[in-house]
């Protein structure tokens, strides 16, 4: 599950710098790839749930699952162009960055409930991620104000 997360923050910060250098081509063939890490999320939520693992390992598991599965449904699924600064949020758009906090959130509690030193591992790369993002609203933001 640890080096799940770890492959998971590793897509995001690629995503979001891919995104801040207008490479949208590059960000949509990566839909596919990211979404295939649902399948061990999925694995490994049901080994713990066989293995009799503690309630906490449980629930911390399930968010990543749902956004993974909403994030293929919106992206791959709907075949949707990005939009990423919309006038106006759509509701799924609203739903899916929810999503996502809630399982970066829960990945990291995941990671502290195995050992401490996994946690602060996962949550290093939880603030990558949002360093990532952070660098791609700081390009958007420029290039608007140069427009």
């Amino acid at each position: 599950m640890i080096i799940s997360a770890l492959a998971f923050y590793i897509f995001l910060i690629a995503v979001f710098i891919i995104r801040a250098q207008g490479r949208e081509n590059l960000e949509l063939r990566l839909v596919y790839p990211f979404s295939a890490l649902l399948f061990p999320f999925i694995v490994l939520w049901i080994i713990n749930l066989v293995d009799g693992a503690d309630l906490g390992r449980l629930i911390s598991g399930a968010p990543i699952i749902g956004f993974l599965a909403y994030d293929f449904w919106y992206r791959a699924l709907t075949k949707k162009k990005p939009q990423h600064h919309p006038e106006r949020w759509p509701i799924g758009l609203i739903v899916y960055l929810l999503l996502l906090q809630i399982g970066s959130i829960a990945l990291n509690w995941y990671a502290y409930l195995v050992s401490k030193l996994y946690g602060n591992i996962v949550l290093t790369g939880y603030f990558l991620f949002m360093g990532a993002y952070g660098y791609y609203q700081y390009r958007y933001n420029r290039e608007k104000r140069i427009q």
